[in-house]
């Protein structure tokens, strides 16, 4: 097993179009083994809607091993939006978000959504009017709220959980890390990377944003060009999937792969062949999934100690399927892939 598989065995797939107010999208569960899928709703500029399709079931099969990772009684789903410009103009934005809501509601439950990239709390509400099925309203609403600082939080500890094991660093004090992506997560990443005395690196697409994080935060900001390449420890993708290709290794000059992005890497042999080059990936779906535990606790009825308990046992987990892979000579991915399908099985038999 090289990682997670490229057959589409989802058990839903709905493609939808709005004619009223144009929303046009894919909602895909891949499983409700463990529970009601559940995954946020992103807004991207795809180039077209066989794009939008292939995200959404590839992000809802990370979302199974996520959730189950994680501990968490829910299944993997994920819905995507196209970003055609129609989406600025504040009503038009909230019709087209009850309009999804109600895609949503149509699913009976078997699909529950919550932010993502592109989308807000705010965004959240506008779908609420529509469905119940939905997590991370503003806290002001009853909801949870923004769950970006709860996925840096893991992610931090994938980075740390990285560096202890392939640098041998006992802390972050002077370990370098760049992370390429500064946006709602990548921010709070940065944050905390600071707090533990890391030396960052950054680099954005939007290039004021990203001067900002690095001023505020006593960051460097790069170009993203070459950004990949650039000397560092550790490499924390932030940013959008598929940002790690196979032709980049030979060039790359750190020695740990950890971030919030999902699907970071092209394929799924990547992992293996980063290993043959010495690179510690940490999986993904390890490390960024402190934001489902935080907005999954509305669907599951955690409480904040509840959530924080889950959190650093999350952070715990990604530590100790590191040290197993070390222990046994495997690949890290093969080792959480394998865990996770396991509990998907030991609840499916």
């Amino acid at each position: 097993m090289s990682g997670i598989d490229t057959e589409f065995e989802h058990e839903q797939v709905e493609v939808f179009r709005d004619t009223a107010t144009g929303a046009t999208g894919v909602v895909a569960i891949h499983s409700t083994a463990l529970g009601p899928a559940m995954g946020g709703l992103r807004l991207a500029a795809y180039s077209g809607l066989t794009a939008a399709l292939t995200d959404a079931l590839r992000l809802a099969r990370a979302m199974t091993l996520k959730n189950s990772a994680a501990g968490l009684d829910l299944g993997g789903g994920k819905a995507v939006l196209l970003d055609d410009g129609g989406w600025a103009d504040a009503d038009a934005r909230a019709a087209r978000m009850h309009a999804v809501g109600a895609v949503i509601e149509q699913l009976g439950g078997r699909y529950v959504t919550a932010e993502d990239v592109g989308t807000t709390p705010e965004d959240m509400v506008g779908i609420a009017g529509a469905t119940r099925h939905v997590a991370g309203q503003p806290v002001e609403r009853g909801g949870r709220g923004d769950p970006s600082p709860w996925t840096a939080r893991t992610v931090t500890g994938a980075i740390s959980a990285g560096a202890r094991q392939r640098l041998g660093a006992d802390s972050l004090v002077g370990v370098r890390v760049g992370v390429l992506g500064v946006g709602h997560v990548g921010r709070h990443v940065v944050a905390l990377l600071r707090e533990q005395g890391a030396e960052v690196l950054l680099a954005d697409l939007d290039t004021p944003r990203a001067q900002d994080v690095a001023e505020r935060y006593g960051a460097h900001a790069l170009p993203v060009a070459g950004f990949l390449t650039s000397e560092m420890d550790v490499l924390a993708p932030c940013a959008l999937g598929e940002a790690i290709h196979e032709e980049h290794i030979a060039e790359l000059r750190c020695k740990v792969i950890a971030g919030a992005a999902n699907n970071p890497l092209a394929g799924p042999d990547t992992a293996h062949a980063l290993a043959g080059a010495g690179v510690l990936y940490v999986p993904d779906f390890l490390a960024n999934c402190g934001g489902i535990i935080h907005v999954g606790a509305e669907v599951l009825g955690f409480d904040d100690a509840e959530v924080e308990r889950r959190i650093d046992v999350a952070v715990a987990h990604t530590a100790g399927v590191l040290a197993q892979a070390a222990a046994t000579g495997a690949v890290p991915q093969d080792v959480a892939v394998a865990e996770a399908r396991a509990r998907i099985a030991a609840a499916s038999a």
